[in-house]
């Protein structure tokens, strides 16, 4: 042990307080880990001391400076895994001295003591070994005790649900001489971070308080390390207690004294400004402070500016967050990026402001010279759809055509907000003529921007969902030959226009940085048009020409589109892709290649996708009673009761029986409907036993969820009925059937 002890001179060691987690220093990760390896070894050796059956003649032989050092070295163990162990092994240091008549009297080590007992939350002890200790010195209970004592003896009073005691014995160090030199800031911080846990003081108290310390920390004694680290756990304890008031206060007033902050104080003002208790009135002017100081100015970064933009716009002050992104493009380091603007562009696009939106948009491009995400096209498109006006936009177009004011006609560019305006409105209105139109223009006279190309497939993604949801609604159009054919007309005259689209976004692609999402949402709208050739070209431009790993999104809107066209072979081939990535099935997608597997007779296929779908081993019959299910996407009713009623028709009926058990475990509430279409599809077959079955398997399910035993108790007037044992969990499904029943006091 002894030797060991030895080698704990090689380490260099911060003769900081232990406290001052938030001081800054940090130290090389090789050099913490040896050191605390080295402690963990001394200590292995003390405990083989310790239990030594003549452990008491043992450690009178250990020499104290031995002891004494062990505990210095526990008590700064910083980075350790066991934080609370460290403590746990100081008590037993002082204690085993103690077994033995031996006093560590070092008041240095008595603080750490005592330190360790408020952490393992033993205050009334610390305070009757402070008063012991300070009776032994042969002088007055926290007289001339060391500071650090001292300090532990606050602690302690405060945890111990005594303020008004610590408040008496800070006040006491506070007006005493012997104390003016001696006192430290952390004294304060405890008093302070005490009184405001304890709701002993209001916040000017607590102020006042500040004042002083600060006072304290501008002596030359103190360099500009301690006085950042001070504040920092003085914002940090603030924090914790919730008193977010305080935390401004203390920060601005810090400002005002020159005080040099670090990114620690960034990031407890931004955890506190994204709080939704507090005002953005008090945020902005926090935000000031630091705008106007030259010392936290030089620390701000775009992260910092993007965390102040997100929190205003949250608050729906964007007149705020628009004054920071301007304070942005002036700061001589920082630059805006796409971080900075998506949040504004989702407010725009929630509440229609389209001019706003535009106005940005243009700024975001010229000023920034930042290049548009898919998120923020898409959401100028949705604030243009929301609040753009088609008749002020069409009279601009009109008059820029009639006007010669600009020159030469040739050269003169078509107003681009007015003819984006027209073609998103032109799309919501389903006129997918004059939107294609609209459209070429635009491109023609913005053949940099990829603003157009969003738009039109935005618009034409609507366009051809519609279309989809009209026919399903009325079937007789499909009858009527007149109406068939000029819709098949449309049809195809929209399609072949959508493949020129599409020609120019790929030919665009060699100039223009097309997102993958683009990609997707073209692929997304032939495949809902049913031109699975061209959804295969634009999927093989996006793998092929430029290297882009298909996504989710890829994937399942590759299966729709397949599934509609009734192409089950390529359909299989991407579902191998899917299981081999292990991608997650949209639910959506994994309904249609289900219903599309059922309805080719392939009725294993479609078990597969299921089995897929909510994380079920496979064969079914091989493992009927398996229930640890984690479904890799949500899954309706509505795909159990298709692939109930598809294996009843194709005769595999307890593979059916199986799959309706499963609804029981994978969905929060199995309604009765799905037990009716599972019985319904038996009588059609004549299998009425078996139907029978299926209700009598329901009925148990649901009893079997309900309490085994009893007992009843007094509730003022009323008897209330109390389980006695409670099954281990209850399934939603039973609170569901519960809900769904009719009784006489209803």
């Amino acid at each position: 042990f002894v030797e060991v002890v030895r080698r704990f001179g090689q380490l260099d060691r911060s003769t900081e307080d232990p406290d001052t987690e938030l001081a800054g220093t940090k130290d090389d990760d090789g050099k913490a880990r040896r050191a605390n390896s080295l402690v963990d070894t001394a200590w292995a050796h003390y405990a083989k001391i310790r239990a030594h059956e003549d452990a008491s003649s043992l450690l009178l032989q250990v020499p104290m400076v031995a002891i004494r050092i062990l505990v210095y070295e526990l008590t700064f163990l910083r980075g350790s895994a066991q934080y609370r162990r460290r403590f746990e092994r100081v008590v037993q240091i002082f204690g085993d001295c103690a077994s033995v008549d031996r006093t560590i009297a070092s008041p240095l080590l008595f603080g750490f003591y005592l330190r360790a007992l408020n952490k393992l939350g033993r205050f009334q002890q610390a305070i009757s070994e402070a008063t012991a200790y300070g009776l032994s010195s042969g002088s007055e209970p926290n007289s001339v005790l060391s500071i650090n004592i001292v300090r532990q003896i606050i602690e302690a009073y405060f945890g111990g649900g005594r303020p008004d005691k610590a408040m008496e014995v800070f006040d006491r160090i506070r007006s005493s001489p012997e104390y003016y030199d001696s006192i430290t800031p952390h004294v304060y911080v405890s008093a302070i971070g005490g009184a405001m846990r304890a709701k002993h003081l209001t916040n000017t108290e607590l102020l006042a308080i500040v004042d002083d310390l600060f006072s304290l920390l501008e002596k030359p004694s103190y360099p500009d390390s301690s006085r950042t680290g001070l504040l920092n756990e003085l914002l940090h304890v603030a924090n914790k207690a919730g008193n977010h008031a305080f935390l401004f206060h203390v920060f601005e007033r810090s400002v005002d004294r020159g005080f040099p902050i670090n990114h620690t104080t960034f990031g407890v003002l931004l955890h506190c400004s994204c709080a939704e208790e507090t005002d953005a009135r008090v945020i902005y002017r926090v935000y000031r402070s630091l705008i106007t100081h030259s010392s936290t100015y030089a620390h701000m970064t775009h992260q910092v500016f993007a965390i102040f933009i997100n929190c205003f716009v949250r608050r729906h002050r964007v007149d705020h967050a628009l004054s920071v992104l301007h304070d942005l493009r002036l700061h001589p380091a920082a630059s805006a990026n796409a971080l900075h603007l998506s949040l504004i562009f989702r407010y725009y696009a929630e509440y229609g402001m389209a001019t706003q939106a535009l106005e940005l948009l243009h700024a975001t491009m010229d000023v920034d010279k930042v290049t548009p995400t898919w998120t923020i096209c898409v959401d100028v498109i949705k604030a243009v759809g929301r609040g753009g006006d088609l008749t002020s936009a069409l009279e601009t177009v009109v008059a820029d055509d009639s006007s010669e004011a600009f020159g030469d006609e040739a050269n003169r560019v078509p107003n681009h907000d007015a003819l984006l305006t027209a073609l998103v409105k032109f799309g919501h209105a389903g006129d997918s003529a004059r939107m294609l139109e609209t459209f070429f223009a635009l491109h023609e006279s913005h053949p940099q921007s990829i603003l157009p190309f969003v738009a039109v497939l935005l618009q034409a993604h609507h366009i051809a969902k519609q279309n989809s949801r009209d026919l399903a609604r009325d079937p007789i159009a499909r009858t009527e030959s007149h109406v068939a054919r000029a819709s098949e007309a449309e049809q195809r005259d929209f399609v072949d226009q959508l493949n020129v689209v599409a020609d120019l976004l790929l030919a665009a692609s060699a100039a223009l940085k097309i997102p993958q999402n683009m990609y997707n949402m073209a692929i997304s709208v032939f495949a809902i048009l049913r031109d699975h050739s061209s959804a295969q070209r634009i999927y093989d431009h996006m793998t092929q020409t430029e290297a882009m790993e298909p996504t989710a999104r890829t994937f399942n809107v590759l299966l729709q589109s397949f599934v509609r066209g009734l192409d089950l072979a390529a359909a299989t081939d991407v579902l191998k892709d899917i299981r081999a990535r292990g991608i997650p099935l949209n639910r959506v997608a994994a309904n249609a290649l289900i219903h599309g597997y059922l309805a080719a007779k392939q009725p294993q296929q479609a078990i597969d996708v299921y089995a897929y779908l909510v994380g079920r081993p496979v064969p079914l019959l091989g493992s009927a009673a398996f229930q640890d299910f984690i479904a890799s996407a949500p899954i309706d009713t509505f795909t159990f009761a298709m692939l109930v009623s598809g294996l009843v028709d194709a005769g595999l009926l307890k593979e059916a029986v199986i799959v309706f058990e499963d609804a029981f475990t994978v969905l929060p509430f199995v309604p009765r409907q799905l037990l009716e279409t599972l019985v319904g599809k038996l009588e059609e077959r004549s299998l009425l036993d078996f139907a029978q079955l299926c209700v009598k398997r329901y009925t148990r399910r649901v009893e079997d969820s309900q309490p085994v035993h009893l007992r009843f108790e007094q509730s003022g007037d009323l008897d209330v009925a109390v389980s006695e044992p409670a099954p281990e969990r209850l399934p939603l499904s039973y609170f569901g059937f519960l809900l769904g029943q009719k009784t006489k006091d209803d």
